[in-house]
């Protein structure tokens, strides 16, 4: 009876978690499984060994778990709530499969060797945009993303290239194309506060408004007479309106994106600064 009651509540468990990715996948983001997969890969391509896999998918952000047995291998990234049986992800990512592809780039002679690159990016870019006194004001939080994005897209793929940490800030990468039209909205409309940005949006508001009452004044003279002067001047109104939406639509989705980029930057910050604090406590051993 027990045990028929943990199957069932553990089958509760995966179906709500299908049932997040999913909606994930619809919004054009990553799910968890997809970053990991894409992480592991880019793992097992530079090592050779378990213990050289295990570092670099802590230097990734990743925590190592295993339950009590060593039977089954588990990775929680940074504000995960539950950790990932890897041999959960599909067949190639069994404690079989993994040891065949670390066993292969023992053999093959062109496999990319591990390495150990500065991992941290954002702190270094931060460092920079103090130096050009641009680190006040919410443009930089889009700005920030779409730098750390770019380090793991285009020609970005040596090895010694510093990627983003954090799972989260990797799950953006989906979203740069998008990100990158709010930041440039951001700096063509000298908007660089939540303020500007709301009194943007009310402007907006305003001036689509009083549109709207032109272009309904112009449909009630219009009842009875179907004037054709009159419906050329309503579709002039109304080509003036769709922009002025546009706009007001794009104001509003950046308004609602800012915590999000927020805890996304936390997470990568808080992942970096971690990184070298081990790196200094291995220094101080020695």
């Amino acid at each position: 009876m027990f045990g028929t009651r943990e199957k069932h509540l553990e089958r509760r468990r995966v179906l709500r978690w299908e049932q997040k990715e999913y909606w994930q996948k619809q919004n054009g983001g990553l799910s968890h499984r997809e970053i990991l997969k894409a992480d592991i890969d880019a793992a097992l391509a530079q090592s050779a060994n378990f213990k050289a896999f295990e570092i670099r998918l802590k230097d990734m952000g990743y925590e190592i778990c295993r339950d009590e047995n060593f039977a089954h291998y588990s990775v929680k990234g940074t504000g995960w709530q539950r950790a990932v049986r890897l041999d959960r992800l599909g067949k190639e990512y069994t404690p079989e499969a993994i040891r065949a592809r670390l066993l292969d780039n023992q053999r093959h002679v062109g496999y990319v060797p591990f390495h150990k690159p500065n991992y941290t990016p954002l702190l270094t870019l931060e460092i920079e945009y103090r130096k050009k006194q641009r680190m006040d004001g919410i443009q930089i939080l889009f700005a920030l993303v779409t730098e750390l994005c770019r380090l793991v897209t285009g020609n970005n793929i040596a090895p010694e290239t510093p990627r983003p940490l954090s799972p989260a800030m990797r799950q953006e990468i989906v979203k740069l194309d998008k990100t990158l039209k709010e930041y440039k909205f951001l700096c063509g409309n000298n908007i660089d506060s939540p303020q500007e940005l709301v009194s943007f949006i009310s402007e907006k508001r305003g001036q689509i408004s009083d549109l709207e009452k032109e272009r309904q004044s112009v449909y009630n003279r219009n009842r009875h007479k179907k004037s054709e002067e009159l419906n050329a001047q309503a579709r002039e109104i109304s080509a003036k309106i769709k922009p002025l939406r546009k706009e007001l639509s794009l104001a509003k989705a950046v308004l609602e994106k800012i915590p999000k980029l927020k805890e996304v930057i936390e997470a990568e910050r808080q992942a970096e600064t971690a990184v070298i604090t081990k790196n200094r406590e291995r220094r101080y051993a020695r």
